[in-house]
């Protein structure tokens, strides 16, 4: 196996045990254990397990990359932003016991999950603004600076999120939580497109 192999093959089994156990009743020992490799070899592709958690947290932002043509190719506005919202709430329900390991680090993150926040969130102010140009190009309207109100469309999504998910003192939530924050979204979204388009 190459060491390329190697190393995709421990995010998934880490990926895999994270998802059903949750990221804090995880050992190196038992992702090692569940490859039949020895620890010193895990340790070789991962110094630690925060290394390897965003490892992980990096796989699952880059698998979401595989949507971004549906919400490029859709000319109306407001659903394709319906449908970014949409696909990125589903990942974050697919992925609920990985993410919320975040909760227990507290607010100051280490320099591995930092590096990939900005990472994450630039991309999506991307999409978000092809998304804008696309859809207000379509409907004759004209936007003269896409990039910054993808920014303020994002900061709004966080606003929104954070304002349910923040007061909370653990991170045990229902799907419903999730789809009635979606539903919030996507009201927002509704009142940014019809200002845009007119």
């Amino acid at each position: 196996m190459t060491q390329d192999k190697k190393r995709e093959a421990i995010i998934e089994a880490a990926k895999k045990r994270f998802s059903h156990f949750g990221v804090g009743k995880t050992t190196m020992n038992e992702i090692a254990d569940d490859l039949s490799i020895s620890k010193a070899s895990l340790y070789y592709y991962f110094p630690d397990k925060l290394n390897l958690y965003a490892a992980v947290l990096q796989t699952i932002i880059e698998s979401e990359q595989v949507h971004e043509p549906d919400f490029l190719k859709e000319k109306d506005l407001q659903k394709a932003l319906t449908k970014f919202l949409e696909s990125r709430t589903e990942s974050i329900i697919r992925n609920h016991n990985i993410i919320e390991y975040l909760r227990t680090i507290g607010t100051s993150f280490p320099p591995e999950l930092e590096k990939l926040f900005t990472l994450a969130r630039t991309r999506d102010i991307k999409v978000v603004a092809a998304i804008i140009s696309n859809g207000t190009k379509a409907q004759g309207a004209k936007t003269k600076n896409a990039q910054k109100l993808a920014e303020l469309l994002i900061d709004c999504f966080e606003g929104l999120r954070n304002a349910t998910f923040n007061p909370r003192t653990n991170f045990s939530l229902e799907k419903a939580q999730f789809y009635e924050v979606l539903k919030r979204e996507k009201e927002l979204a509704l009142i940014f497109a019809n200002g845009l388009t007119g």
